[in-house]
């Protein structure tokens, strides 16, 4: 840990906060029934596909308390404590009081609630309020129960508009336009820290690169795994991009592909993408993957065009897959905007497959507008200075965001020879919690950039 104040900063949807240094306070927190972050001991939880991080109670002299001016009843249900560095909070009686942390309101070990919403009066007024030990004590007059929270919770989950900016500002996406990121696979295996640049570079980025895979049929499954478990699609677990004659999917055969996210008709699509080159030809010509960051874009059309940009928010576009191959028939239909934002206006997810539309069942005044602003969403697209092309050799894996990255393909020819690509999918939300977590572990303060599964942080 880097010198010796510390503040909590939570990650929206890790449970436990985040350490980065601030002032200290003497005495510290004292409560060990709180449910606060150390830096002693941590282990993984893992029920069904949910990870939660538990943390053993430090000693008091190690959590020090934020600073505060001052802390003043500023109406019946709102008071305000003024921080050190004279930024005020301001907390409501019924936010504080649902948000208690004492063991009778919240689990000690899990850090679950454990009061029902009727157990909370319908109305809350402040009869007192101070600090005591490092935490603010609040008492109502509808009840006898004193509310507590630790003045470095108060402080991380303030919802003041500057501390929620400057945490909306901790998540703006990292645009990359030259190179991409490449790692060695046996580097990956064996350095805990280049494990962790790679993860990075695809939370950052989008975008990443492992060379020398050994080309061996299933290995991509190895691969996605040293991040989460490979989330099973219509296609399998594992889907081979090998040409064929007939097909349920375009990308098998030589033609070029557009730009597009896989499986938008999916209400959760994939998160990650994994492809990895197992055998190419040298007889083969062409095939170059060209990806860009649609969050760029997206972002592009709403400075410049923010009339398309408000139409794309709101005008539901078709995506289907629907196909009977009489082996593993799909019907898959849902209806979504292109783009999606949180409240304050920032590109939380973008969605793109031309090629995987259905037909436009909006009321006839939206039709128009729709396409106007469709089109020149297509055309940034393909003008974006984020454009990355790279022909993928034998042996590499390209892992990307599938949420953020559009990519396509361009045109090839076998000329006899055979280009065949193994991959498999990360759900989004696992991989934010693998990332998340690693940021965690290095006690880096970091979190998660915006990746695209529409969270609202």
């Amino acid at each position: 840990m880097n010198g010796s104040n510390l503040e909590c900063r939570a990650c929206c949807d890790v449970f436990p906060m985040i350490v980065t240094p601030v002032s200290r306070i003497e005495g510290g927190l004292k409560d060990t029934n709180l449910i606060v972050p150390t830096v002693q001991s941590q282990g993984l939880i893992q029920t069904d596909t949910v990870f939660l991080l538990t943390y053993k109670m430090p000693p008091a002299e190690d959590q020090p308390a934020p600073l505060v001016d001052s802390i003043t009843v500023i109406s019946d249900t709102t008071v305000e404590v003024k921080w050190h560095d004279h930024s005020p909070s301001r907390f409501h009686t019924f936010w504080l009081r649902y948000h208690c942390h004492c063991p009778d309101c919240k689990e000690v070990h899990s850090g679950m609630r454990r009061i029902h919403p009727d157990d909370v009066p319908k109305k809350l007024t402040l009869k007192t309020a101070e600090i005591n030990d490092g935490f603010l004590v609040v008492v109502c007059h509808e009840e006898v129960h004193s509310i507590r929270q630790s003045l470095h919770w108060l402080k991380t989950f303030s919802y003041s508009k500057e501390d929620l900016k400057s945490r909306a500002l901790e998540r703006n996406v990292v645009y990359k336009t030259d190179d991409i990121a490449s790692f060695e696979f046996d580097k990956i295996c064996q350095s805990e820290d280049i494990y962790f640049e790679w993860l990075q570079a695809m939370d950052k980025y989008g975008l990443a690169l492992i060379k020398n895979v050994p080309c061996e049929d299933g290995k991509v499954v190895e691969v996605g795994e040293m991040v989460a478990p490979v989330y099973e699609t219509l296609y399998g677990k594992v889907f081979n991009v090998v040409s064929k004659a007939k097909v349920t999917n375009i990308a098998y055969l030589e033609v070029p592909l557009e730009f597009h996210q896989d499986l938008p008709y999916y209400e959760s699509p994939p998160g990650l993408q994994f492809l990895h080159c197992i055998r190419l030809d040298p007889s083969v010509e062409g095939g170059a993957n060209v990806f860009v960051d649609v969050f760029h874009v997206a972002e592009q059309l709403q400075r410049e065009y923010p009339k398309y940009f408000e139409t794309l928010l709101k005008v539901p576009a078709t995506f289907q897959k629907i196909h009977d191959d009489g082996k593993r028939p799909s019907h898959f239909v849902y209806q979504r905007p292109h783009i999606t934002v949180n409240a304050q206006g920032k590109v939380t997810g973008v969605f793109w497959n031309a090629q995987a539309e259905g037909p436009l069942q909006v009321p006839e005044e939206m039709v128009e507008p729709y396409y106007e602003a469709y089109f020149k969403f297509a055309a940034l697209m393909e003008k974006s200075p984020s454009r990355i092309v790279y022909r993928m050799q034998q042996g590499e894996c390209v892992t990307f965001n599938n949420r953020r990255m559009v990519h396509s393909r361009q045109a090839f020819k076998l000329n006899g020879g055979v280009r065949q690509l193994q991959g498999i999918y990360i759900n989004v939300d696992d991989f934010k919690n693998a990332i998340q977590t690693q940021y965690l572990k290095r006690k880096s303060g970091q979190l998660v950039k915006r990746i695209g599964n529409q969270c609202y942080c």
